[in-house]
């Protein structure tokens, strides 16, 4: 397999296995089970960025010596054991003993930062991918099992656990490193402005449904927290099984290409071409979709919000070229801006729903993506070179997924099959007439004769 595959298949493992074994818990557990686990993680996941970022960048950018590395190590080691005691000693304080369990994932992922950071700079992405599919088949077996036996919330919590456990010591084997010196403050005050500032570039990217599910949670109770975490991790899976290859691909192609234009061109079209079909069959095809993967018993809940995220997905996946350019380009600035705005209108804009339900605050955060996305498309074109009308393969999709969604809709109940069928062909239909026309038009232009100046 290629470097890129084992990448996909890295990441893949990641999100899919986890979202699938979720997914499957649903079927044992209550909305107020799940939502339980949810809001006990929730302040575990915001805590993830320091050292699955922050640290491990840090050690591929200036982890070249072993000095550099300790110091890398005894930042993340100190970091990760004063989080995991804060953690607990709230859970404590609370009575919230599923908190107080999973208080020890950033310790552990402390320990492991180094180790992982290193396998990444080695771009070891065979081992790092075959670690983590065998870690997480071990925690998904062992889970499966606690869900039999009626473990409830504690199933979850325990695959958890399992997998920052397991994860830390195989990458800490695999990396074999060893820190060979004391703490070093001099290393640690160089080393500490790039891990904070990756940090936190990583919480404005990453932070928004970890705390929209905390919110949720402690205003609108465990039920509505279940709800939107399943809608979460729905939408996770779905990127993670359609999108993902596109976003490992497009980075390199975009680096390399001569023509960035007509490469980001493609891209977009690629990417537009599958992300409306996708969630525009999603936004119809919800409350079957759900019923099939978690449930009849919780579809009627969880749909409503799923298709109220639908949104969110749909522009993070148009977008996803665009902000690679950049990337690409050394415009990071302006990506940083963009989460930035981003996470702060999705702040500004969930909170007053914390006191009504779950959807409103999953529209909320499709309303925020929205107007981030309006900001972001003016200040996008021009350090790109680009003009509105590079942005015109996108249109065609979008119209084909709104009239798709919006037809499957109006039409009285199907089954799944029927609406994926009906909704595929109709997408189809339309994205081919659409692309037809602006070729014409195209053509047309470009061979129509020209007219002298100086005619009257």
């Amino acid at each position: 397999m290629t470097t890129r595959l084992w990448s996909f298949a890295l990441q893949w493992a990641r999100v899919g296995i986890a979202a699938a074994v979720f997914l499957v818990a649903t079927r044992f557990l209550t909305l107020a089970e799940i939502g339980l686990f949810a809001t006990a993680i929730a302040p575990v996941r915001l805590t993830q960025g320091l050292h699955k970022a922050g640290i491990g960048e840090a050690v591929i950018i200036q982890g070249k010596s072993q000095r550099r590395r300790d110091a890398l190590f005894a930042m993340a080691v100190m970091s990760g054991l004063l989080l995991s005691v804060l953690l607990a000693s709230v859970g404590f304080a609370l009575q919230t003993h599923l908190l107080t369990a999973l208080a020890a994932i950033p310790a552990l992922n402390g320990f492991a930062a180094v180790s992982e950071g290193l396998l990444r700079r080695r771009l070891a992405l065979r081992a790092l991918a075959l670690r983590t599919i065998a870690v997480q088949t071990i925690a998904a077996t062992i889970t499966l099992w606690l869900l039999i036996c009626g473990a409830g919330a504690w199933a979850l919590a325990s695959f958890a656990l399992l997998n920052a456990g397991l994860s830390c010591g195989l990458s800490i084997w695999l990396a074999g490193y060893r820190p060979k010196s004391l703490p070093n403050s001099r290393y640690q005050s160089l080393l500490r402005p790039l891990v904070i500032q990756i940090t936190i570039r990583d919480l404005l990217t990453n932070a928004q449904f970890p705390l929209a599910q905390l919110a949720i949670g402690l205003s609108l109770g465990m039920t509505a927290a279940g709800a939107f975490q399943i809608a979460t991790r729905m939408l996770n899976l779905i990127e993670a099984l359609t999108l993902s290859p596109l976003r490992f691909i497009a980075l390199p192609q975009l680096r390399r290409a001569t023509d960035l234009r007509c490469t980001l061109r493609q891209h977009l079209r690629l990417n537009a071409t599958l992300a409306a079909w996708i969630w525009g069959g999603t936004v119809a095809a919800a409350p079957n979709i759900l019923a099939l993967v978690v449930g009849t018993e919780h579809a009627s809940a969880v749909s409503p919000i799923l298709r109220a995220l639908a949104l969110t997905g749909l522009l993070a996946a148009l977008w996803m070229p665009m902000l690679q350019a950049l990337t690409a380009t050394g415009h990071t600035r302006l990506v940083l801006k963009y989460a930035t705005v981003g996470s702060t209108l999705a702040v500004t804009l969930v909170t007053p729903t914390l006191l009504l339900n779950p959807t409103l605050s999953a529209a909320s955060l499709s309303v925020a993506a929205l107007i981030t996305s309006l900001w972001f498309l003016p200040n996008c074109l021009r350090p790109l070179q680009l003009t509105c009308r590079n942005l015109s393969p996108i249109a065609a999709p979008l119209i084909a997924g709104g009239l798709m969604a919006g037809g499957l809709l109006l039409i009285p109940v199907l089954n799944l099959a029927t609406q994926v069928l009906l909704g595929t062909v109709f997408y189809a239909a339309v994205l081919y007439a659409g692309r037809k026309k602006v070729n014409k038009t195209d053509t047309t232009a470009q061979t129509a004769p020209r007219r002298p100046r100086n005619a009257v």
